[in-house]
Parts: structure tokens; sequence; C-alpha cells
């Protein structure tokens, strides 16, 4: 699998856990493609140790076309000109890359590299760390351009180049710590790259870019214009060829057209993953069919027209699914994660003390089980539960998601759905703060952090009481609060010339996030918290939160996370990636900028509030066992530090024709979006 299929490039925003919008051009965003949800009674969710399908290798009947169907045309299937997630459904076919990575444990594993190493040298590159040398072997018997044109190791070493010349945006972050490639002077290695310094994610980053025909694209002087499909392609070395593009009704990706070997399905790693299927694809053909609205997407899965669909089913249509004869519901993990984010440059959200009191406020049990209806799993740390390598209770005694330590800001309630006001207020007036270490917190035991790490804070920022209710907000309230919170004496309307304020949907397009907005606010408003809500569209948000940072509280999710934590992390929350809102001094320094960053809650900008260092350290930590314990560190100083609140990850339900076709494999994160590939070589006749 290509990093950015997993990482950055095809991450793309969510409104909450509801619909799916488009990105509006942000930095390693696309999409638009998610599904919307009705509120109904509570349904059964997905358990966390489910294991994948068991490995169905026998009775495997070749042939067919199997219909697919998405609710949004392509956008090109220029490999290195889209970041489309639905480009990518074809192009995952066509091309190739060094690495992959399998579904199930994450593991890297060989594709077109067989084997590879590396040295960390004596020179030096980016801020005077190490050199690193990576050598690769390169696998060219049972593979050849899917023209049936011959491959060889000159392809790879010229591929890597034309990509290191023209750098495109979707690559950048994989390519620019590449110094070179070229053909190895070792007897023992056929390739060899430099890179400028340690990258603990090396062989799924660096050698997982994709691999481009040499004869196609050699006289291609701009990327951005070459058109492949009217050039005789694309071509590559995966084991489709695309023999229709209408982008905007059809496209058909053929197997049985293919010319030449391809052997990378065979590969022995695969018979050891849990439910892989090896020796595919089995089908002859994928269809895809393009359809103009969610609605008629879904109609025509019940109606027979399409076999499955991207990503999943509407939540108020998977007991259709359930009751349909001949369908069925492959379940899959989130590969993010709703949720509210807050900006730590404003009063009082700069401290983690009440940072924390707003997890007590979120009523996890109506936003999962009732608004939900049970599709989607309680929050806790910005690693959706899929990725457990770089989850904080791997290697620890606690259960994934139901762990004590993993509770520390659940909501805390005095009665079913009421917040425990008094407790919430004590917490602020005495000054508390969860920062790692064992302790009772608004009537709740916490054994201490899983990692043993701290969190940035020590102790409360400011000085909290209450007085009377001033502010105009609290006093027109449904909740009549009886005091009103201070923050070193003064209201935050004081502080700050008026309530804060929490961002949210129009109604009809989230309903289910305008109704737990709408309770949020009022728990909230109920602790004495001057705080509304302000509707806006999902574009206008991204560019208030995004491009402005003008924003207290907001509310969307991620997508397509990385299941090894560091590009993700960096992305998302390191300060490389915030506005620190100064103006430059010098040439190079931090300035205001309009730019769309990642991470709009300024986290990393602030001494009490940053886990560079540790993002840091395992980005450059080679060894995989070792990273991962950094990157969980990492995870778990964010959950306490709490710059965003994450409020669910979704159990996906992916829809199927189960009368006419086996072989999928469930319990997998995105198991019809993220890891579709591997779907599509292992579908069969049933």
């Amino acid at each position: 699998m290509l990093d950015n299929q997993s990482g950055s490039s095809r991450r793309r925003f969510l409104q909450g856990t509801g619909v799916a919008a488009v990105s509006a051009g942000l930095a390693g965003c696309s999409g638009n493609g998610g599904q919307s949800t009705e509120t109904t009674s509570a349904a059964p969710t997905t358990t966390a140790d489910q294991t994948p399908t068991e490995r169905q290798n026998t009775d495997i009947t070749e042939g067919g076309i199997f219909n697919f169907g998405m609710g949004t045309a392509p956008k090109g299937i220029n490999v290195l000109a889209t970041s489309s997630a639905y480009s990518g459904v074809i192009t995952d076919q066509i091309y190739e890359a060094g690495t992959t990575i399998d579904p199930v444990n994450f593991g890297v594993h060989p594709n077109v590299f067989t084997d590879w190493d590396f040295t960390e040298l004596d020179e030096t590159g980016d801020n005077d760390q190490p050199n690193v040398r990576i050598q690769f072997n390169v696998r060219t018997d049972g593979l050849t351009w899917n023209d049936g044109t011959e491959f060889t190791v000159d392809d790879v070493v010229w591929s890597y180049n034309y990509l290191l010349e023209q750098m495109p945006g979707g690559f950048t972050a994989s390519l620019s710590p590449i110094k070179s490639v070229s053909t190895s002077d070792s007897a023992d290695w056929d390739a060899k790259m430099i890179l400028n310094k340690p990258i603990g994610t090396y062989d799924s980053t660096q050698l997982a870019l994709p691999i481009l025909p040499k004869h196609k694209w050699e006289g291609v002087s701009d990327f951005k214009t070459y058109e492949p499909y009217k050039n005789g392609g694309p071509v590559g070395l995966g084991p489709g060829v695309v023999t229709r593009y209408e982008p905007d009704t059809a496209i058909e990706i053929s197997y049985a057209d293919r010319s030449g070997e391809y052997n990378l399905s065979e590969l022995s790693w695969r018979e050891e993953i849990p439910g892989l299927i090896t020796g595919g694809p089995f089908v002859d053909a994928i269809r895809i069919r393009v359809y103009s609205s969610t609605s008629a997407l879904t109609q025509a899965f019940f109606e027979g027209q399409i076999d499955s669909m991207y990503s999943g089913i509407r939540t108020s249509r998977i007991q259709d699914v359930k009751d349909a004869q001949g369908k069925m519901l492959i379940d899959g993990f989130d590969t993010g994660y709703g949720h509210y984010s807050f900006n730590l440059r404003k009063t009082p959200l700069d401290d983690a003390t009440f940072r924390q009191i707003l997890g007590f406020a979120f009523d996890d049990i109506y936003w999962t089980e009732r608004l939900q209806r049970g599709y989607a799993q309680e929050g806790d740390f910005v690693m959706p539960p899929g990725y457990k390598a770089v989850r904080p209770e791997t290697g620890s005694d606690q259960q994934l998601l139901s762990g004590p330590s993993t509770q520390a800001f659940h909501f805390r309630q005095s009665s079913p759905g009421v917040p425990d006001v008094a407790g919430i207020r004590k917490f602020l007036t005495e000054g508390k703060v969860i920062n790692g270490s064992q302790g009772t917190f608004v009537g709740q035991e916490y054994p201490g952090s899983l990692t043993g790490v701290e969190g940035s804070q020590g102790e409360t920022k400011h000085q909290y009481t209450f007085g009377s209710v001033q502010s105009t907000v609290l006093k027109e309230s449904d909740q009549n609060p009886d005091k009103e919170i201070r923050v070193n004496g003064k209201t935050i309307t004081e502080i700050n010339g008026g309530p804060m304020t929490m961002y949210v949907y129009p109604a009809k397009d989230s309903p289910q996030t305008a109704k737990m907005v709408e309770n949020y606010i009022g728990a909230l408003q109920s602790i004495g918290i001057p705080i509304n809500r302000q509707v806006m569209s999902f574009n206008t948000m991204l560019t208030k939160v995004y491009a402005e940072e003008d924003f207290d509280i907001f509310p969307m999710g991620w997508v397509n996370l990385s299941p090894f934590a560091t590009n993700t992390l960096y992305s998302l929350f390191h300060s490389d990636n915030a506005d620190d809102h100064s103006v430059a001094e010098s040439e190079g320094a931090k300035k205001n900028t309009g730019t769309l960053l990642n991470n709009p809650m300024g986290y990393g900008l602030f001494d009490d509030a940053s886990a560079d260092e540790l993002i840091s350290e395992a980005q450059t930590t080679m060894d995989t066992q070792q990273r991962n314990q950094v990157a969980r560190r990492a995870v778990e100083r964010i959950y306490l530090d709490f710059p965003t609140m994450v409020t669910s990850y979704d159990v996906t339900k992916w829809p199927v024709n189960s009368a006419d076709w086996k072989g999928f494999i469930g319990n997998i994160p995105g198991p019809g979006s993220t890891y579709l590939g591997t779907q599509f070589l292992q579908v069969n006749q049933k």
C-alpha cells in the first residue's frame, strides 16, 4: 500500500462523524462521500477484539465481473496529480510500490522490493542528523509492466529520480528527505537511496512510492499535464489495466486483459496473514459505476445494479441490509476519529484544567448509543482502536477502549444524562489537573498513565471561582445556572469580549452532530460557562478554523490516518504545522499565514501543551518496536494535554452482495475504502 493511502494525502475531513464533505483544498485532504445518519434506537456494536475473517483459499471459482459503486467521480487517474480517494480506487490497481502493508497486523512486507536494510552514515544532513543509506533489491522475475513491457532495476532508479525532479505535491513529504537514488555499488544490492536524516518509517514511506514506467513517462516534462488514459495507459506493475474510463459514469479495470506476468499476490508472506487469500485477482474485471448522489448509490445496491459501494452504508439503512436476501455487512474499524478541538491561544482554553472539564461535560453514551445507534465506539486516543501497536494500552494490563486509564475524561454525571455540576466545579476551584499521576477526579479513580508519560502541565494555569450569573447567554439559558465561572476574577465574557462559541453544521446537513452540540452546550451552561453555538457550512468552517484559526471549539473528524502514527502525529499535532500568529522578524521565521495548516489548535506552540519532542523522536527512531513505544507515549501525552477531545470512532459496516460473491476480509480498518485494493484481490464467485 502506498503511504499516501494510509497517511496524509488521502486524509479527509468529516463533519463530526456524520456527513463527509469536500475538503476545500486543505493540504493533504480530499474526498466527498461519507455517510449521513439518522437517530433511532440503539444497536449492537462491533467488539474491539474481533479477528479478521478466516482465510478461504479453497474452492476458488475464477471469472466474472464485480460491479462497484461510488457516489463521487474520480479526479483523474494520473497518480502523481491527484490525491482523490476515488481516483485511488483505480490507480491502486495499476501502480505498485516497493513495499506494502498488510491490513491485519500493519506489517511492512516485500512487494516490488524483495529485501532492504539501512546504515547510518558519518555524514550529516538536516539539523546535524546523520545521513542514512538504504539499500534494496528489486523483484524482476515474474513481474512485468501491465502492457507486457519488461521491467528492470533501471525503471526503479529512473522512477525515483523523476519523482525527485518533479516533486509532486502529494508525495513531497516522502520525497523531501531523499538526497539521491542510484544503482548500488555493492554486489549484494540492486539499488541504494541516501536520506538526509533518519526516518523511522522509511520502509513504509520512502520505499513505498509509486513506481513509474520509464518507457511511458520519460518524455513527460510536466507531470501535471500528463493524461495516462490518452497515452495508452495508465501503465504500471499492478494487476489491472483500465479498459474504459468515463469518469462521470463508468470505469472498468480489467485483470483478464493484463499483458505479462504478475506474481505479487502470491508472495509467501501473504499466507501468514489471517484472512488473506493468495493468488488473486480472481475476477475478470472490476466495473465501477458512478452515481449522482448517495441515495442513488444506495438504491443501486439494493436493486442489484452493483455488488458493493465505496466506504459504507448509511446507518439508517443498516437494518435494511441485514433484512435483505443475498446481502451482508462486512464489519470494520474506523481509520480515524471524530473530535471536538479547542483553540489553545484563547483564555481559558489555554489551561489543561479547563480543557479537561470540557471532557467531563460530554455525554459519551448519548452520542454513541442514542444518536449513533451504537454504530460508534467511545473515543479516547488520537489513534483508532484498529491501530493497536501505537495505542497506549499495548503492553499494559488494561483492555482496549475500556481500561480505566482510557476513561480519565469520561462523562461525569450526577444522574443519567445529567452532568455532575458540583463535582466539575470543585475540580476547577481546587485547580486540579490530570497529568498522568494516580488519583480520584470528580468521583472517578484514575490509576495513572499507561506509558509512564506525564502531561505537559503539572498544575493549573488560572484561578477559578464561581459567582453570580452576569453573562446574557447564561441568563437566557434554558439550563438556568445558579452560578457563573470566573477566571482570575473575571467572567469569560469580560476576558474575550463575549461568550465562548462552538461551531456547528446546519442540522439538515448533520442532524446528529447538531443534536449533540445542543446537548453539550446545555451541559456547559449548566456548569456556569457562557457558551453559545454558531451555525455555518462545512466550507466556511474550514476557512475559519484552518486558515484563520478564528474559533473556540469546533467539531470535525479525520479518516485514513497512518497506522504507524508518526506521520499523522507530526501533521496534526506538531508545532511545525501550527500558525503562531506572530509577524516574521527574519526570513524563515514563523509568521501569521493564511495557509490551511493541519494543527489549528496551536498545540505544540506552548511549553505547557506540547508533544513535539516525543513526535520528533518517534519520527527518527529506526527500530520498529522502539518507534512504536515512543509513539504510544506521544499519543498519551496528547490525551493528557487534551487539545482535542476524541468523541468517537465509527463502527464501519461495508455492504456486499453475498449471494454471488465471497472472499471479503472483515474486522480490519476501512474494509471498503482504505483496504479496498485488498478486497479486489480476494473477491471470487460464490
